[in-house]
């Protein structure tokens, strides 16, 4: 009897929860057929680099399905010489630097600060380039500036470069924001995408090798198997691992998408909580307030709750919680349906809110926002009270033109 009830508990807690929201992939088989791209070039296209002396550009989220490194699976399969590293490091703990990594043997390059290229030295050594890296789907998450300036490189030095594709975590048929504008080019925004821009790291790679090199880069993106523009992530099964320190969730993921735009303000985007980019707030901000405020908007598959919370400090040095220590009231940013979610305008919803509401709102003193938004018009606009679908109206001529463009880069349907 004991035994029964123990086993109903568990089922409660666990098989009985649905929502999007805080779940982590279970560890269990993947759905019928399908295969991440990294699977498929192990198994069925690894002649792609027979004789090849391999670059491969990844960190902690470069897994298989049962959470394998593809440097590990890789092994004996391929001869790998050189680790190229994102933001964040290869294994995840923020080491930048250049070092041999005491697991593999390799040398590790850091792509991050100074250096965001691999140089002609870099790839002397180097006959192909492999790029495996868990993407979030989001202009300003900096994983896809890396593969961009890897794919530069590979043209200047003439290497072939290998994309091993990988799900989205947020909706692929959603495309929204800014298109980004010369004067605002950073590293959290260097491509002339818009903040949510709907392809896949492989189906990017494509679009910039046309955009940005003329289609001379020697590209080859090993697709999934059994994947469409429809599939939800969690439904994958997947073994998770953060692909960033403040990503713990796929949810996470899916409000990053807009919530990172928090950065630029003196709001907290919950940096430092159990849910980082899920919950906004300040010590400042009434939540009871705020989202009175927010239900006018009649935002789609989202609920707004009230949560308190007070950010701790965190390992990662790229960006420090704001208000550590310090009681902060905000929202719970509950997803409820991640096809009609729609994380940009949600956010620029809840930052617009904010300004109306609290007098201490203010924008970070370095205009961060612009980097953020891609362009100076959305700060000058929220300055001027613009409303929600004034801004929204303003960029969507050049969103059109966007998607029209992308059209053609879909390889999911």
């Amino acid at each position: 009897m004991k035994i029964s009830v123990f086993i109903l508990i568990i089922l409660f807690f666990t098989g009985f929860n649905t929502n999007y929201n805080n779940i982590s992939p279970a560890i269990v088989s993947n759905p019928t057929g399908f295969k991440l791209g990294n699977e498929v070039l192990l198994s069925e296209k690894i002649d792609l680099l027979k004789d090849s002396r391999v670059g491969i550009i990844t960190n902690q989220s470069g897994i298989t399905s049962d959470g394998t490194l593809i440097i590990d699976a890789i092994k004996g399969k391929a001869n790998v010489v050189k680790i190229f590293s994102p933001e964040h490091g290869f294994r995840g703990d923020d080491n930048t630097g250049n070092y041999v990594d005491t697991q593999t043997g390799i040398n590790v390059v850091s792509l991050y600060g100074n250096k965001k290229k691999p140089s002609s030295d870099d790839l002397n050594d180097v006959d192909a380039l492999v790029y495996d890296i868990q993407d979030v789907g989001a202009r300003f998450y900096t994983y896809v500036n890396t593969l961009y300036y890897c794919m530069e490189s590979a043209v200047k030095s003439n290497k072939k470069f290998i994309v091993c594709d990988r799900p989205s975590m947020i909706n692929l048929n959603y495309v929204d924001g800014f298109m980004l504008e010369d004067d605002c080019k950073s590293f959290v925004g260097l491509l002339d995408v818009p903040i949510s821009y709907g392809l896949t790291c492989g189906e990017l790679s494509n679009f910039l090798n046309d955009t940005y090199f003329g289609g001379k880069l020697n590209l080859e993106v090993v697709q999934m198997n059994g994947y469409t523009r429809n599939t939800n992530y969690t439904d994958l099964n997947l073994k998770w691992v953060n692909p960033s320190p403040s990503i713990y969730f796929p949810s996470s993921a899916v409000c990053y998408t807009g919530t990172c735009i928090f950065e630029g303000t003196n709001l907290s985007e919950g940096r430092g909580t159990d849910k980082p980019f899920e919950y906004i707030g300040a010590p400042y901000v009434d939540a009871d307030k705020l989202i009175s405020e927010l239900e006018t908007y009649n935002l789609r598959g989202v609920k707004f709750e009230k949560r308190s919370y007070i950010p701790n400090s965190i390992s990662s040095p790229s960006n420090p919680p704001k208000y550590v220590g310090e009681q902060c009231e905000g929202v719970y940013i509950n997803v409820q349906d991640i096809k009609i979610f729609q994380p940009v305008q949600t956010a620029i919803a809840i930052l617009i809110s904010a300004k109306k509401l609290f007098p201490k709102f203010s924008w970070r003193k370095d205009n961060f926002i612009d980097k953020l938004a891609g362009t100076k018009t959305f700060r000058n606009m929220v300055n001027s009270n613009a409303s929600l679908s004034e801004i929204t109206d303003s960029y969507q001529k050049n969103l059109d033109v966007f998607k029209s463009i992308r059209d053609k880069y879909i390889i999911y349907k």
